[in-house]
């Protein structure tokens, strides 16, 4: 009788940790954001944005948005965040450059942070 609860109690484990690995691979993984605040008559704008969206290229998981504060939707979200200087770069909804970054390293590691 014993042998049996063991055996029992195996299999509930197995299943158990199957279901968890399953549960794990369903679930999405949390993504990182990356918004740049822009506006169509910034020099530094294109710039910023560019080496965000290299970055997304070499790091999967990693999502750009530009947001253009010539749009109203844009102009909104920047009045929300307090953005009062474009270009300005948001790491999931936390400011981490103002004006362009100085490379794409400077980007990376504010990422790491």
């Amino acid at each position: 009788m014993t042998e049996d609860n063991e055996l029992a109690n195996i299999k509930k484990k197995k299943l158990e940790e199957l279901m968890k690995r399953q549960q794990e691979i369903l679930t999405p993984k949390p993504k990182t954001v990356i918004e740049v605040f822009t506006s169509p008559t910034c020099p530094h704008c294109p710039r910023a944005l560019s080496m965000a969206r290299d970055l997304a290229t070499q790091m999967p998981g990693l999502q750009v948005f530009e947001i253009s504060t010539a749009t109203p939707q844009g102009f909104a979200k920047a009045a929300l965040y307090g953005v009062k200087a474009v270009p300005m770069v948001f790491i999931n909804h936390k400011r981490a450059f103002t004006g362009a970054p100085p490379s794409i390293e400077a980007l990376r590691q504010a990422l790491k942070g």
